[in-house]
């Protein structure tokens, strides 16, 4: 250091311009600084992580055991926890500036910064006098202004750990896996305090709500209307809608925003949990895609359902919020008792109908949304281009739709056709036999909709025909599609398996469709996740025979198709089953969530790829 500042005579003399001397100034300056600021962001950085993980605690038992007045005795640990952050992102901001180096998201983080700083001097530097004088200053003034910015500062901090922990080491699917575990027992825990719920409950029906919730099922052991609290089902709201879209979404999206996306072996890691087709470089915008169409729909959802109830009240916007949430993410969870079978809401189809078409969203899956999208713009580009535009001619519209989308559309298509003709055939003369036209219509398309991983229903599911019984076990084992909110075996597992069975009979090796061929990995995995998923139904409802004796076979056979798909309809049979039994669907529900491939891919070992064949050999099938 020394012989730096030795050298700045030699500087003055060459540039005697004030300009040269003052960048000479600066140089030293940033030299000097450089590494303590480094030194003392790692240093607070180190300090935040644990007090991030101090503050989720402390709020969680705030929450959980105590009234807001007695979290006051711990608000000097809120306050001390804001000047850390303050200090961690004050210096972040000097170091960036001494390094020269900016992210693309730097000026968003300065603006978050002149918010705190301005909370700070209202604290802190200010006299109470001042602050009251002026409304603006006494507003800033208000303690939950303090803990809503740590709380939300920790959960950032939290995320940012979580993304930066991501390695090329860790296999994607353990992580994957990984975090819908964590995720169902945190929610476990926070089911279980005591002021999330009415009356105290076991931690088995605590950990089934969390896992149904997780997973987008729908079944309960209990009540969810009389049990849990105006903050239990916050929670389950919350787990709902974390696991519909993934937790892994979120905090890759915020990790990735306050990190910086210049990050590859992160990008890396998160593509193959996101979105395997995706480019690299459309990790962030894919991510930013999904929280956007997720908190768009479920907005819209949430207005038109307030709407149709002739919501006046806070209750009927949280009625709104929650069923436009549960409704988008496939989940069939209800604040209402008996749901929409309620004598409220039985009879309210313009209800019924909103909750399908959200219902029907979510299922299409955010690639299918999203290339649904593209190709819409397309064709208003060109319709716009064609009335006031040159080009008066056709123009040529490229192959957007991708067969991912055309396979999804048309199995969507056949089976919510083909299930409502089926439904108002069965059950004319028996659930329907007292509707009116429109409701006769409207209940058959909703009850076609709603075994598709939603989980919600209008009438007694106890009372319906053996024949829609079976075809609903059917379409609760067809489910979603993929990378959507919903669960089974997908459409597109569906579709590839028919249009293989039909190139097979016309004598075709592998499948062509709309001038594109099918990978045979792609057919190969349709029939293992077929295959598995029989075998685990299979060993499903063997043990919850060996554990229910005295039940009906089809019964337990329709709870495990449930459970395994995530859809959460039931023949009135969940409550009362076992403990043991409860275990089981447990199990069904979270495989089903997380994917068959998703398990095998962690309990097998990958084969390292051989450079050699051994000669083939034909085994007679029929």
């Amino acid at each position: 250091m020394v012989c730096r500042l030795k050298c700045l005579p030699l500087l003055i003399t060459n540039d005697f311009s004030m300009k040269g001397f003052l960048k000479a100034i600066y140089l030293r300056l940033r030299l000097i600084l450089q590494p303590f600021f480094a030194f003392l962001w790692s240093l607070l950085r180190v300090v935040n992580i644990f007090s991030s993980l101090l503050i989720v605690g402390v709020v969680i038992y705030g929450v959980g055991f105590q009234m807001e007045a007695q979290m006051m005795r711990v608000a000097s640990l809120f306050y001390v926890a804001y000047l850390l952050f303050f200090g961690e992102l004050t210096v972040s901001l000097l170091k960036s500036f001494i390094a020269t180096h900016k992210t693309k998201q730097w000026y968003i983080i300065f603006l978050f910064y002149l918010l705190l700083l301005y909370v700070a001097i209202v604290w802190f530097v200010l006299p109470d006098s001042v602050v009251f004088a002026y409304p603006f200053l006494a507003f800033a003034h208000q303690v939950y202004v303090v803990f809503g910015a740590v709380i939300f500062i920790s959960i950032i901090k939290l995320s940012v750990v979580v993304t930066q922990s991501l390695t090329s080491r860790l296999n994607p699917t353990w992580i994957f896996v990984g975090s819908f575990a964590l995720l169902i027992m945190l929610g476990a825990g926070l089911l279980f305090l005591p002021r999330a719920t009415t009356h105290p409950i076991r931690f088995i029906d605590a950990l089934f709500t969390s896992v149904s919730a997780v997973c987008v099922t729908g079944l309960t052991t209990v009540d969810v209307s009389s049990t849990f609290t105006l903050m239990g089902k916050s929670v389950i709201a919350l787990l709902i809608q974390l696991g519909g879209i993934g937790i892994m979404t979120f905090t890759s999206f915020f990790g990735l925003f306050f990190i910086g996306k210049h990050l590859t072996q992160n990008k890396l890691l998160i593509k193959d949990l996101i979105d395997p087709e995706k480019g690299i470089g459309q990790i962030f915008k894919t991510l930013w895609y999904i929280i956007f169409v997720t908190f768009t729909v479920e907005l819209i959802g949430a207005y038109f359902i307030f709407v149709s109830i002739g919501g006046h009240t806070w209750n009927d916007v949280g009625f709104a919020v929650f069923h436009s949430i549960s409704a988008f993410c496939n989940a069939g969870f209800s604040t209402v008792s008996g749901g929409l079978f309620n004598e409220a809401l039985q009879a309210n189809y313009q209800l019924h109908v909103i909750i399908a078409f959200l219902i029907v969203i979510g299922g299409l899956g955010f690639p299918i949304i999203f290339n649904l999208g593209r190709w819409l713009l397309h064709i208003v580009r060109n319709l716009f281009r064609r009335l006031f535009g040159k080009e008066k001619r056709y123009l040529h519209i490229p192959h957007l739709l991708t067969s991912n989308t055309w396979i999804v559309l048309t199995v969507t298509s056949v089976l919510l056709i083909g299930g409502s003709v089926v439904f108002y055939v069965t059950e004319y003369n028996n659930l329907l036999a007292n509707l009116s036209s429109s409701g006769k219509i409207i209940t058959a398309f909703f009850m076609s909709v709603t075994p598709r991983t939603a989980g919600f229903n209008t009438f007694d599911m106890g009372n319906m025909h053996p024949m829609t019984i079976l075809w609903m076990i059917v379409l609760m084992w067809i489910g979603a599609s993929p990378m959507s909110t919903g669960g089974g075996v997908k459409t597109t597992t569906i579709g590839i398996a028919f249009l293989n069975v039909w190139h097979t009979l016309r004598g075709r090796n592998h499948i062509e469709l709309r001038k594109r061929r099918i990978s045979e990995t792609t057919v190969n995995r349709a029939f293992i996740i077929i295959f598995v998923s029989l075998v685990v139904l299979a060993i499903g409802v063997g043990c919850l025979a060996w554990f229910e004796p005295n039940t009906s076979l089809q019964a337990l056979l329709f709870e495990a198709v449930s459970a395994f798909s995530t859809v959460g309809l039931s023949l009135n049979l969940t409550p009362l089953l076992s403990d043991e039994s409860h275990v089981v669907l447990i199990v069904l529900m979270f495989v089903g969530r997380v994917g068959l491939i998703s398990i095998l891919s962690c309990l097998v070992k990958p084969k390292q790829h051989l450079n050699y064949q051994y000669p083939s050999e034909s085994i007679p099938i029929n």
